[in-house]
């Protein structure tokens, strides 16, 4: 392959494989704002507004915070903190992880979520974090019963 054509490869499989990343789409609506004692202190990070065509919500790199600009909220922003968090603590194991094996996708997911869900967005239901994680954003990794049970581990 040449040069230009790897990079357009490497940015596709990227894409692809991150489709199944954070979608906050409705999620942040109508509900309190975040505390931010809630989220700790924040990781240095940029960031970075995605373009509305971009098949997910957002998704966090290194110290870069990727959202689209109706998903710059509390909770978005929050959500995305802990997966630079995540990312920091375990920088090789969380990709391998969370593109390799739905468990723990579903394991680092349910900590970002746990963001929504202490500022009391809901956790069950037909539209409750639960419900939209353990769905085809997520590539349905769980049940909705297991979605929601490893939510509250964080909570």
């Amino acid at each position: 392959m040449r040069p230009r054509s790897t990079r357009l490869a490497l940015a596709a499989l990227a894409l692809a494989l991150l489709a199944a990343g954070v979608g906050l789409d409705g999620l942040a609506t109508g509900q309190a704002p975040v505390d931010p004692a809630l989220l700790g202190p924040a990781p240095d990070h940029v960031l970075h507004t995605m373009p509305d065509w971009v098949p997910f919500g957002g998704m966090a790199v290194g110290r870069d915070v990727f959202l689209k600009a109706s998903q710059q909220t509390e909770f978005g922003i929050g959500h995305e903190l802990v997966h630079l968090r995540q990312q920091a603590a375990h920088p090789i194991w969380f990709w391998v992880s969370y593109l390799a094996l739905p468990s723990w996708r579903l394991h680092w997911e349910a900590e970002a979520y746990a963001v929504h869900a202490r500022a009391r967005c809901p956790i069950d239901g037909e539209h409750g974090l639960a419900a939209y994680l353990s769905g085809p954003a997520y590539l349905w990794v769980s049940s909705q019963d297991e979605a929601a049970a490893e939510i509250r581990k964080f909570e």
